[in-house]
């Protein structure tokens, strides 16, 4: 796919989800054709897609879409109008799984039951499964779970419960789909895949905040001056500037190589904009940035859900030291 064919693909679908509202993107993305794109391209699917998502701020997410395409098993991948597989992520300001396995499949049978606690990501579509990693001692295994709402516990993750990051805790009976190296191997695809969507995802609404402060800068005075010509304003927004630039290169970066570390620090990176964002931006625009009636609140919510996923900036940034110092950390792609 060319430029302009990028250009009209993202203008159309703009005006598609745009015209849809947040509670209809599922269907909307679908019948657009998305899907398709992702299973052709997916680096240009999830750019565009996510990048939307920050901007847009949909009563969705797609994360769990990227993650199982990652995986190459179409079994779960979304068919039509079928009942979609949903990924149970580790809880917020994690990566360690924390589902762990009951009773462990006996010789023979890979059926087991499983505590599920995590996060998962809920929309209009209906649920067939939970694929839900989880630990027996320090091992990992894959488990496919059908959806058991009444042994299932749901509550609102983060503070915006729109966004449909959805905590779970309870019991599943299901069946075993991996477990060793195959397991790990198949979690670092979800993984990757999904670090690499978050963090155009985060760049977006980090973006977005930005740019709203510029605005906001440039138009207000104080002492009969504008607010952007003061030193420390610009000190402030150079320094958020520093890190877009960073995290927009990280981003692209990733999908350069198959080290999961260039997802990781992709969405680490993504990490630190949005929070040097959130903090510098809600300075400078004062008591506007604290209203319900200005947009700043609906990114910054939004973003510190996501910030969160899979691990915060800074866990991230300590399991990359970890692989540093280890001496595994492995060449990443030149930024």
């Amino acid at each position: 796919m060319d430029t302009d064919e990028k250009d009209l693909f993202r203008t159309s679908l703009e005006k598609v989800t745009a015209a849809a509202g947040p509670d209809a993107w599922p269907a909307a993305v679908a019948d657009f054709g998305w899907h398709e794109l992702l299973a052709e391209d997916a680096h240009t699917a999830v750019a565009i897609l996510a990048d939307l998502q920050g901007r847009l701020l949909p009563h969705a997410s797609f994360v769990d879409d990227v993650a199982l395409a990652a995986t190459g098993r179409s079994e779960w991948q979304r068919r039509s109008n079928a009942p979609v597989t949903r990924v149970v992520l580790p809880s917020l300001g994690t990566a360690r799984v924390g589902s762990v396995v009951e009773n462990p499949a006996t010789t023979g049978s890979d059926h087991c039951t499983i505590a599920v606690s995590g996060i998962v990501s809920l929309d209009p579509r209906s649920t067939a499964c939970l694929l839900v990693p989880a630990r027996i001692g320090e091992d990992l295994v894959v488990v496919r779970a059908p959806l058991d709402e009444q042994n299932l516990t749901f509550e609102p993750a983060g503070i915006e419960p729109e966004s449909g990051w959805t905590g779970v805790t309870g019991n599943l009976a299901g069946t075993v789909v991996s477990t060793g190296a195959e397991a790990a191997d198949l979690w670092r695809d979800v993984r990757s895949a999904a670090y690499r969507a978050l963090s155009y995802e985060l760049n977006a609404i980090a973006r977005e905040m930005l740019t709203a402060t510029v605005d906001h800068v440039s138009s207000r005075k104080q002492f009969g001056r504008e607010l952007g010509s003061f030193q420390a304003v610009k000190h402030a927004l150079a320094d958020t500037r520093v890190w877009q630039e960073c995290a927009e290169l990280a981003a692209d970066a990733a999908w350069e190589g198959d080290a999961a570390e260039a997802s990781i620090l992709a969405k680490s990176l993504s990490g630190r904009f949005f929070r040097s964002a959130a903090e510098n931006c809600q300075q400078l625009l004062g008591g506007m940035g604290f209203t319900w009636e200005h947009s700043f609140h609906r990114y910054l919510r939004r973003g510190l859900i996501l910030e969160q996923l899979l691990g915060s900036c800074a866990a991230l940034r300590t399991e990359l030291g970890t692989a540093v110092k280890s001496g595994d950390m492995p060449g990443l792609a030149s930024l």
